[in-house]
């Protein structure tokens, strides 16, 4: 018995250029905005004034540490809580100064501008032996697990 595969042939052709045809329809995709929003949509922005200090032999020189948070449009989020810590080049904490009351962390909440600020009181020549390369870091939690963290190097010299 012969066949004539043909036709057979001809019908799969066509039906792989149908669903070829159908299946490669796309549509456009738009590009989402680089401005936002993400899924937090909220900027911190962490700095410290000065960020050398020097470890003096009486007195503890003073840092003011300020953390920004904004939406990504720039507009200041204010009464969101702003956890402040001290941590050493590994990133881990340390005892190393103190912030206002001579806590290790502090939390301070964000004022009308977004702003919320504590100061860092560096330790004394006989607390160190030698540099140190800080960091302080700033988290602000958000709905459900959600946070952003930003952090600003403060960089401690023993004096001369």
């Amino acid at each position: 018995m012969k066949t004539n595969k043909k036709p057979i042939l001809i019908a799969v052709s066509l039906a792989l250029l149908l669903f070829t045809f159908y299946s490669c329809k796309s549509s456009t995709v738009s590009e989402p905005s680089p401005l936002g929003p993400s899924s937090i949509a909220v900027m911190l922005d962490v700095s410290a004034n000065p960020n050398v200090i020097v470890a003096g032999k009486l007195d503890r020189q003073t840092v003011e540490i300020t953390a920004t948070v904004s939406r990504y449009d720039g507009a200041p989020i204010s009464d969101r809580a702003v956890f402040f810590e001290i941590l050493n080049k590994n990133g881990n904490r340390t005892g190393l100064g103190y912030f206002d009351g001579k806590e290790s962390t502090q939390i301070v909440a964000t004022d009308a501008g977004g702003t919320a600020r504590t100061h860092y009181y560096g330790p004394l020549e006989g607390e160190i032996s030698t540099n140190h390369d800080l960091y302080i870091r700033a988290t602000v939690t958000w709905e459900g697990s959600q946070f952003i963290q930003d952090k600003t190097p403060l960089y401690i010299i023993i004096s001369d």
